[in-house]
């Protein structure tokens, strides 16, 4: 029996607090916001420049050299460790000239290529065969894939496409 006395009670106290909050969400009135005007100042005038005003931009922006504009390689290397120290100049990287002499065997294919650094003419390659920096990817019956760090060639038969 007390619970039957104790549910009407706290569902009569629900909807008088419900009541009282929706009254006063209501009463209140959004807060007031200060607008300050701030003066604008004067706009600049501004003057047309002449053309010796801009062969002096011209002539500050060459010298400064911001974009290496002779389109020329930097003459040294650039090397984060050096913290903007010269390191010294910059040395062409050269690549091998690969020649893909033949392709011999079957499912598995193996490749006789020339020009490999630090082999003899005629090395056979398998895929996955390493050379130094060198990777042979793939060897398909009509082609062979060479990898290097920053260069892909794919090597054919002269006349194949």
């Amino acid at each position: 029996m007390r619970q039957a006395i104790v549910t009407p009670l706290l569902v009569a106290g629900s909807a008088m607090a419900l009541a009282a909050g929706a009254l006063r969400w209501r009463a209140a009135s959004p807060p007031t916001l200060l607008r300050r005007t701030i003066p604008l100042a004067n706009p600049a005038q501004h003057q047309p420049l002449g053309d010796s005003a801009l062969a002096d931009a011209e002539e500050g922006v060459v010298s400064n050299d911001p974009f290496r504009l002779a389109n020329e390689p930097a003459s040294v290397r650039f090397d984060p460790s050096a913290d903007g120290e010269a390191v010294g100049p910059v040395v062409p990287v050269m690549r091998p000239t690969l020649v893909l002499k033949a392709i011999i065997g079957g499912p598995p294919w193996q490749a006789v290529i020339d020009g490999i650094p630090g082999q003899p003419p005629g090395t056979i390659a398998t895929p996955g065969t390493r050379f130094d920096k060198l990777v042979i990817r793939s060897v398909t019956r009509d082609a062979v894939v060479v990898q290097s760090p920053d260069t892909t060639w794919s090597l054919v038969f002269k006349g194949g496409t």
